[in-house]
């Protein structure tokens, strides 16, 4: 009796610690790049992208304002849809001339991102953290 109690403590410790890491899109997110792809179908395989010295790379996710902020815009991208699944929060958005998709994985937090228009695609994977507020 004393071990089954011991273990729903530890089981109850554990979910809770879990819920509150959820990456459900309810608080905004920082996402550090850890490696990307720049994918054309003219190349036999995808050139790893190379980040810029000094740049500030990371990906600010704000589903309750709809947007994303990348390094590489002055604009934030709109977040045209959104779903929450189980083991995912799925954005989705167009911006003239490109499509994007994103996973977080509501455990972990790994992110991967697709980003692709008539030239080609690029692939990220990285982690994200959830945080207070998108950096301005």
């Amino acid at each position: 009796m004393k071990l089954q109690s011991l273990f729903i403590l530890a089981w109850l410790a554990a979910s809770t610690a879990v819920a509150a890491e959820d990456y459900d899109g309810k608080r905004p997110m920082i996402c550090a790049p850890s490696n990307g792809h720049d994918c054309t179908p003219t190349e036999k395989s995808c050139k790893r992208l190379e980040p810029e010295e000094g740049r500030d790379v990371n990906l600010y996710i704000d589903v309750a304002k709809m947007q994303v902020k990348t390094p590489y815009r002055n604009a934030e991208l709109p977040i045209q849809s959104v779903g929450n699944n189980t083991k995912s929060l799925i954005l989705q958005g167009t911006s003239l001339e490109f499509v994007w998709a994103a996973t977080v994985n509501r455990t972990t937090g790994r992110l991967t991102v697709t980003i692709a228009d008539r030239e080609g695609a690029y692939v990220i994977f990285g982690q994200c953290k959830l945080g207070e507020a998108a950096a301005q």
